[in-house]
């Protein structure tokens, strides 16, 4: 009687080889995958971040927007206004405010509330803050009344028209573009 010969034949290992081969390679890619998913879930989440911070900042600063002549100014392409801050970067109190692009980016800049014949002193107190980065455009849109249309200019005299109804900013970051950003200005404030 031959004795039975224990172990693996060539074609055994072979396959279990191939079996074992898949299997890592499926494991490697599943790893690729996820980091892969894992960085633009992070680029997407500090978008949204960047969008939710700024969408924040601009309703509350704007909801409480002084209605006072000559506080605030307004054009295609920036828009100047006063409003109370608390601690925003070493800025406290009354500030004028000021959104404009520069570059690709919607530059915040802060003025400290002066005499109405001078000019703002831009950047005195803290340096402009880029608000959103990476942008392609930014329009800023007017409503004088609850009833009328959006336009992109104010009528009025000079560059200090009167005190809009509503705002609306269309934002496009990184090839996309962000909710609409509409803040109805708070009319009934009491005035200085």
């Amino acid at each position: 009687m031959r004795a039975r010969q224990s172990g693996m034949t060539l074609i055994e290992v072979t396959v279990a080889s191939v079996i074992f081969s898949m299997i890592m390679l499926a494991t490697v890619t599943a790893f690729r995958t996820f980091a892969g998913t894992y960085a633009r879930l992070e680029v997407e989440t500090a978008r949204t971040m960047q969008m939710r911070e700024a969408d924040r900042f601009l309703r509350e600063t704007l909801r409480n927007a002084v209605n006072r002549s000559g506080f605030f100014r307004a054009s295609r392409s920036s828009v100047q206004w006063v409003a109370p801050l608390d601690r925003v970067g070493g800025v406290v109190g009354l500030q004028q405010l000021r959104l404009v692009q520069l570059n690709d980016k919607l530059m915040l800049s802060f003025a400290p509330l002066g005499r109405a014949d001078e000019a703002p002193a831009w950047d005195a107190v803290t340096p402009a803050f880029p608000l959103v980065e990476n942008l392609d455009r930014v329009r800023f849109y007017y409503r004088s009344t609850a009833q009328s249309e959006w336009v992109a200019e104010l009528e009025g005299e000079g560059a200090n028209p009167e005190f809009p109804n509503a705002i609306a900013l269309e934002i496009v970051s990184g090839g996309q573009p962000w909710p609409p950003l509409v803040v109805q200005f708070d009319q009934h404030r009491a005035s200085l």
